[in-house]
């Protein structure tokens, strides 16, 4: 009897269930966050390029606003969150813009420092949130403009470091709910050429990236090798350019993020990221792997294929030296992120310098080959454009020191230097297609004389194809 009991009981509680489950529960309204300025007391609220200007150090302490009255406010910025760790791949921080002026929206940005993981959760992208800024610190963190705390090193010096967690959550008021459609996201910044990046108002912001090349080199490894057992999760650079410039830039990765095994693309395409830098190097961060555009990577695979690429960043890139006559010689420069130079002076005389490349296999799966190198030109004066050549070679043997022992073909550079600038220029695109299939070598050759003796800088150099 009891069985049958227990058996009417829950044939009873199942036919209510389906009643339970489709009550309708509604939030309470959300207040309206428009007025909440006033309800902080002390508040003295900023853009982000008025306290970067208030506070202008690598280290400083963010005080309070003293007002017309004496009193003593808070300083806060109204942000909005354009990165953060929702991948693994940013890493204790957050990006931020500032949303105070909403009718720009290239807003200063900044890191914030945090001491605490799954940030996301709590501020997703899109999210706008007060910060009160008084009681932490504001500088540089190797260049990077950062709000974070103090802490002192291993020798007993206080720098920038991480904003403990409670600190942190003290300090920020949610301004409104997070974007519930994607027209609401954070936008973020165009870029189609490097010389853009040099502009300090980019960093920490979001940007992107188009017609991103992954160097040849790069094509097919890992995004972040997994650190061996037992250590701590590093992070790898990968080296890319933007629409076929010579400027390389580090797209990096941890090996604590979700998409570190996925495999570098070939082919051409658009990126977000977070642009940051760290003290000369600039570096981007992906937020997550749906930032890099793959179906336009794999859509444009043999579009702008990376072949061949010496930047000239900090060294010759196995490129040689060879003289055959006078003093002068190819040297590294700093000039134009790193370049070879050949330097002229006043005393005039005649010189004859080669600068070879290591030998290049051009491949003949493709059937358009480019190279394109930038330089700077000056004092040419009327000297002849023949005394500042690229040439290439079929024969050339690197055990012999003289390149004149093989056979050299003039490349017509398609746009000259006027020869009267230390501005580095663009040679054009020069057509190696027919040198499909063989392996090549690639020299600069200046020459001089008693009455011409100019600076010649060369960097970037890149063959470039097309299928």
């Amino acid at each position: 009897m009891k069985k049958l009991q227990h058996i009417k009981y829950w044939a009873a509680l199942l036919a209510v269930l389906p009643w339970i489950s489709c009550v309708r529960f509604e939030h309470e309204a959300i207040p309206d966050s428009s007025a909440l300025f006033p309800q902080i007391e002390n508040a003295h609220v900023v853009s982000v390029t008025e306290l970067m200007g208030t506070f202008p150090g690598k280290f400083d302490s963010i005080t309070q606003y003293v007002d017309q009255d004496s009193s003593l406010k808070d300083y806060y910025i109204l942000v909005q969150v354009i990165g953060n760790d929702i991948s693994g791949n940013i890493y204790k921080s957050m990006y931020v813009r500032d949303a105070l002026d909403t009718t720009r929206m290239e807003g200063r940005a900044l890191n914030l420092a945090i001491d605490k993981t799954g940030l996301y959760n709590f501020f997703p992208i899109g999210q706008r949130f007060l910060l009160k800024c008084s009681g932490l610190y504001i500088g540089q963190y190797e260049g990077l403009p950062q709000i974070g705390f103090r802490y002192k090193d291993d020798n007993g010096v206080w720098g920038l470091g991480r904003i403990p967690d409670e600190v942190f959550m003290r300090h920020a008021v949610k301004y409104g709910p997070a974007p519930s459609d994607s027209s609401q996201l954070p936008k973020p910044i165009e870029i189609t050429e490097a010389s853009q990046l040099n502009d300090p108002k980019l960093y920490n912001q979001l940007v992107l990236l188009r017609k991103v090349h992954f160097l040849p080199d790069e094509i097919g490894q890992e995004f972040a090798p997994a650190p061996p057992v037992g250590t701590n999760p590093t992070s790898t650079n990968r080296y890319f350019t933007i629409d076929g410039e010579g400027t390389e830039l580090a797209l990096r990765t941890s090996s604590a993020c979700r998409f570190f095994r996925r495999l570098i693309p070939e082919g051409e395409g658009d990126m977000l990221c977070i642009y940051a830098i760290y003290g000369e190097n600039k570096q981007f961060y992906l937020r997550q792997f749906s930032d890099l555009n793959l179906a336009q990577f794999e859509q444009n695979a043999g579009v702008n294929v990376p072949v061949f690429h010496a930047s000239f960043a900090s060294g010759s890139d196995g490129f040689t030296a060879r003289n055959i006559e006078g003093d002068a010689a190819w040297e590294w420069g700093s000039y134009g992120n790193g370049c070879m130079m050949l330097q002229g002076s006043s005393e005039k005389e005649a010189n004859e310098d080669w600068l070879v490349s290591p030998a290049i296999e051009l491949t003949d799966t493709l059937s358009r080959l480019d190279l394109t190198f930038n330089q700077a030109l000056s004092y040419k004066f009327e000297a002849p454009d023949s005394c500042y050549t690229v040439r290439i070679s079929e024969n050339y043997d690197e055990s012999k020191p003289n390149p004149l022992t093989a056979d050299w073909t003039v490349l017509e550079i398609p746009n000259a230097h006027p020869g009267n600038s230390f501005d580095f220029l663009s040679s054009g695109n020069i057509d190696l297609s027919a040198y499909r299939g063989k392996k090549v070598h690639i020299a600069f050759v200046y020459l001089s004389d008693t009455e011409y003796m100019a600076t010649w800088e060369v960097n970037n150099v890149m063959i470039v194809g097309n299928k």
